[in-house]
């Protein structure tokens, strides 16, 4: 396993390329290998001061890393740099005689502080040149291209290999290679008191960016989805369902199709539609608002009992308004394949029924993308019966296994406390689950302004910060302690710098950077798994759960 010195990206690091390169080394699979990066080097052979940015130490030895992001071309002997805004700038010294010299500089100094050491003597330092946003075609005298990563290469391992080998093959004597012990003294030497205490953001930051990219794993199932007319794809919370549901409806919205993009969740259904572009081909909406736009809302009945009308009758409405439509007003609505996203709400007769009509060649004959989770249903006490009718369709059937979403921290506190089995999990190490504890509502208040008092000390924005409550803000703690936030619901402003307010039945299918569980001792027991199993699981790379001290004390965890 890879070590990292420091082991985050400061928020002073502003090159996207050498935050692209952190991500790619953690994959480096080398015995005993450390990776420093942004090395100064106050003894540099031809400056007062060189900066290297990235050194890899292992057996094999010492290797210098020249990070080089944009457009780069060298033309006459010069070298032209042309950043991300297009502005171009002329240097005379390229990145091959940067990091060269550098090379050279960290083998004196180096060399010099492990004199007495033989294996030191011939130790082989080598260096390497990386391009990760572009094809380097240039050609010159000095360009060397066995040390050369652009974005062709594939394997980190392989070329950090083959750079050693470069270098070792310009040798006139055999390389020494370094003890395990030989490698620790040299990554001491160089940063052993390094004092860079990374803020809370800077961890998250780095921690939700290794996930992210960790996700797009999943999409190897998309040309698997792509052959199939009807599909079920299962999924624990965290494991890429609404990702995988948005690639696959662009993708047919791409060959021309017409796609309804479904959810249960308006919350869920306005940040989709707020993360891709406009386009008259894909339709994304939730249920109800769907039938709200071909049957007038009738407010008396919604408000007499809103269950029942929102679960039964507006469907049953929307199902008798189109089937009076004629067949030429019907096909100039219908879509060409429909996705449903957190599925499990959805799937009942009376809705399945009602777009069944919606679909060209129905639910039989049509082409259609269901990703749910049955833990995670919570409104549908039909589920068996609709899941029977959609697996009448021989329909295929996925799954998917890993969570992408949360850390281990969080995944393995959030199975534990619902009690809904989740195993498999990148092993990607975050902050501890923090638990907190109140004696009455005005120790309530002051845990929650010191919980946003240390975030903003750590540097980390509250818009990134979500209160999940089993309750409405209007009757949760929050609001009786006069704590702010930016509601989701109509009146939520996505550029707000408060924190953000739903509920955990508002929040499924979403996630945020971090998550702040309120009211948890309203949570009523019939719930409580399915309600510890979605809020826990919202959380990205940190999870606060706050509760009074009897709850505590009557679920025996720490705090």
């Amino acid at each position: 396993m890879v070590t990292f010195i420091p082991p985050y990206m400061g928020e002073e690091i502003k090159s996207n390329a050498e935050k692209k390169m952190f991500d790619v080394l953690q994959e480096l699979k080398l015995e005993d290998v450390y990776v420093l990066h942004s090395l100064g080097l106050p003894k540099h052979q031809s400056k007062i001061y060189g900066e290297i940015d990235f050194v890899v130490v292992c057996k094999r030895g010492v290797a210098c890393l020249e990070i080089k992001g944009g457009r780069v071309e060298c033309t006459d002997g010069k070298w032209i740099f042309t950043d991300r805004y297009g502005v171009s700038h002329e240097k005379p010294e390229g990145p091959f005689a940067q990091v060269t010299g550098n090379m050279f500089s960290l083998s004196k100094v180096l060399k010099e502080k492990f004199a007495g050491s033989p294996h030191m003597k011939k130790a082989l330092f080598a260096c390497g040149v990386i391009f990760p946003d572009i094809e380097f075609k240039s050609v010159s005298q000095e360009i060397i291209s066995e040390i050369i990563y652009d974005n062709r290469t594939v394997d980190i391992t392989k070329y950090i290999n083959d750079v050693f080998d470069y270098w070792s093959s310009r040798q006139h004597r055999e390389p020494s290679m370094l003890s395990k012990t030989e490698v620790k003294d040299i990554v001491d030497y160089l940063r052993g008191d390094f004092s860079f205490i990374p803020t809370l953001k800077d961890r998250l930051d780095n921690v939700e960016r290794r996930l992210v990219r960790l996700t797009n794993k999943q999409y190897q199932i998309m040309s698997a989805l792509g052959m199939n007319q009807h599909l079920l794809i299962e999924g624990n919370a965290g494991t890429g369902k609404t990702l995988l549901a948005m690639n696959f409806a662009i993708q047919r919205v791409e060959k021309g199709d017409r796609v309804l993009y479904l959810t249960f969740n308006k919350n869920l259904a306005k940040n989709i539609n707020f993360q891709i572009e406009n386009n008259d081909n894909l339709k994304v909406i939730n249920i109800h608002a769907l039938f709200g736009e071909y049957v007038a809302v009738d407010v008396e009945k919604m408000t007499a009992n809103p269950q029942k009308y929102f679960g039964d009758e507006l469907p049953e409405a929307f199902f008798d308004y189109i089937n009076g439509l004629s067949t030429e007003e019907l096909d100039n609505i219908k879509y060409d394949l429909l996705v449903m996203d957190e599925g499990q709400d959805i799937i009942k007769p009376v809705y399945l029924y009602s777009l069944d009509t919606l679909l060209k060649g129905g639910l039989e004959q049509g082409d259609w993308a269901i990703f749910y989770d049955e833990k995670q249903n919570i409104y549908n006490p039909e589920y068996t019966d609709g899941m029977e009718i959609l697996e009448s369709y021989n329909s295929t059937r996925f799954k998917l296994f890993t969570n992408c979403r949360n850390t281990v921290q969080i995944g393995t506190y959030s199975s534990k406390t619902s009690g809904v089995e989740m195993t498999d999990f990148l092993q990607e190490n975050g902050e501890d689950v923090q638990k907190s504890s109140y004696k009455d509502e005005t120790d309530f208040k002051q845990k929650i302004k010191e919980i946003m008092k240390n975030l903003r000390g750590e540097k980390v924005e509250l818009a990134d910060v979500v209160f999940l409550s089993p309750k409405k803000y209007s009757n949760s703690m929050l609001s009786a302690a006069g704590i702010s936030v930016n509601e989701l619901g109509d009146d939520y402003n996505p550029k707000s710098p408060l924190p953000k307010f739903a509920t955990i039945q508002g929040f499924k299918g979403l996630d945020a950077k971090i998550v702040i569980l309120v009211d948890v001792d309203d949570i009523l027991e019939k719930n409580w798994s399915k309600f510890m199993y979605i809020a826990g699981t919202r959380a990205r790379t940190l999870l606060y759960v706050v509760g009074s001290e009897e709850f505590w004390e009557t679920h025996k965890q720490p705090h």
